[in-house]
């Protein structure tokens, strides 16, 4: 079973944790948006897969093999981004949300759950989870203390 990385909240969502190292930055904007990170000897792809260039983002984070990463590497333009997509389907991931550029929330996804649309997959997951706090929230405002 492949591992999953390990996130601290308020981290960079490119450097997820004090035990991460960047490896390689594939893609970036004003932020790195897809590269490789090494935890504790685990090599794991990280994609800002919506919010690029927002305050908020959601990202993915699952674990690559060798072969794969060979794959990341010489790939280009349309072949990049459906090797990406590749290695985000039917596979145990980590999904994130990161407001400011700092993790804020995270759910493990399945592999059944990411299925043959990892997008899709990832953004309801994330937004099920958002829902769920919002709720959470407002059924807490609505209990009255005890004195």
């Amino acid at each position: 079973m492949p591992e999953l990385v390990h996130l601290q909240f308020g981290a960079k969502p490119w450097e997820p944790s004090e035990t991460s190292r960047v490896i390689a930055v594939y893609d970036k904007h004003d932020r790195p948006t897809c590269g490789l990170i090494e935890q504790q000897g685990h090599m794991f792809l990280f994609d800002c897969v919506e919010g690029h260039a927002w305050d908020i983002n959601v990202w993915a984070y699952v674990e690559v093999t060798e072969d794969q990463i060979a794959e990341l590497t010489a790939a280009e333009g349309a072949e990049f981004a459906a090797t990406v997509d590749r290695a985000l389907k039917r596979v145990p991931l980590v999904a994130a949300l990161a407001v400011g550029d700092r993790l804020e929330m995270a759910h493990v996804l399945g592999p059944e759950e990411t299925g043959p649309n990892a997008y899709t997959s990832i953004m309801e997951a994330v937004l099920a989870k958002i829902e769920r706090g919002t709720n959470a929230a407002e059924t807490l405002r609505r209990v009255q203390l005890v004195t």
